[in-house]
């Protein structure tokens, strides 16, 4: 199952960066919005995508007099192949300048169609009614003026692509978002490539997951200070892989080149 990657956007502002010394930038911020995937299994999973909004704290920090910052998503398409979104690879939505401070909510706003392909036959999901509630998500992010955010939107396929009764399929949208800011990730290289086995970070409160993109690479990120059990699930013909890790705030956590041993035969 490998995925094209040509039209996707790399971000080179990484961490915080400075936006310049004058007065206007000293009481704003500038966020970038980044969507990626934990991906189930499908070849491809293709997703209307119309942009994002920000809800930043309003006077003294209430709700009630903020208004919503709309950032849509402007590109030749906006149909995304969401399960292309691997490793370090990440679709830029869009960014703006917002007054410096608290962000409260974010809404990730999908257009009316969605759709998967398996075995090069498209199947179109059901989206679930209460999709509009399961994509405003509420989040604690301080920005600090002068300086740059990347915001971070993991939609998790797994979880999202759902089997139902009548032999299709529901998109019931799971949304994570994150600032990576005290958070750590994990990254390394899994052999065969082909196979794109299931790549798992398992805590006692909650489970990260993602394939292997077309090299073999793999990125798990905005993971918090814990230990887990990073597991490998191998398709048929090789072998599970399960260890111990320890994570640490802000560091990148590489592994050597894991090469999954073939199956015995019973």
């Amino acid at each position: 199952m490998r995925k094209n990657k040509t039209f996707f956007f790399g971000l080179c502002l990484l961490g915080l960066t400075c936006l310049g010394c004058t007065e206007a930038a000293e009481t704003r911020s500038l966020v970038n919005l980044l969507l990626i995937d934990a991906p189930g299994d499908f070849d491809e999973v293709w997703v209307e995508v119309n942009g994002v909004e920000i809800l930043p704290a309003g006077i003294r920090g209430s709700e009630e007099n903020a208004s919503w910052v709309s950032i849509p998503y402007q590109a030749a398409s906006n149909m995304v192949l969401v399960s292309a979104l691997v490793d370090d690879t990440q679709l830029l939505i869009g960014r703006t300048e917002i007054p410096a401070g608290d962000i409260s909510k974010i809404r990730f706003l999908l257009g009316d169609v969605v759709y998967l392909i398996n075995d090069d036959v498209r199947t179109d999901m059901t989206i679930s009614p209460d999709s509009e509630s399961l994509l405003e998500v509420d989040v604690d992010i301080s920005t600090q003026s002068g300086l740059s955010y990347d915001i971070i939107l993991d939609l998790d396929l797994a979880q999202s692509v759902v089997a139902n009764q009548s032999g299709g399929f529901d998109f019931v949208p799971h949304l994570r978002v994150f600032v990576s800011t005290g958070l750590s990730e994990i990254t390394g290289s899994i052999f065969p490539i082909s196979i794109a086995p299931h790549v798992m970070a398992i805590s006692a409160t909650d489970t990260f997951s993602t394939l292997t993109s077309g090299d073999g690479g793999f990125l798990l990120s905005g993971l918090p200070e814990d230990e887990y059990e990073f597991k490998i699930a191998a398709p048929t013909g090789y072998q599970d892989t399960t260890f111990t890790l320890l994570t640490y705030p802000d560091s990148t956590l590489t592994l050597e080149s894991i090469t999954l041993k073939a199956s015995t035969s019973p």
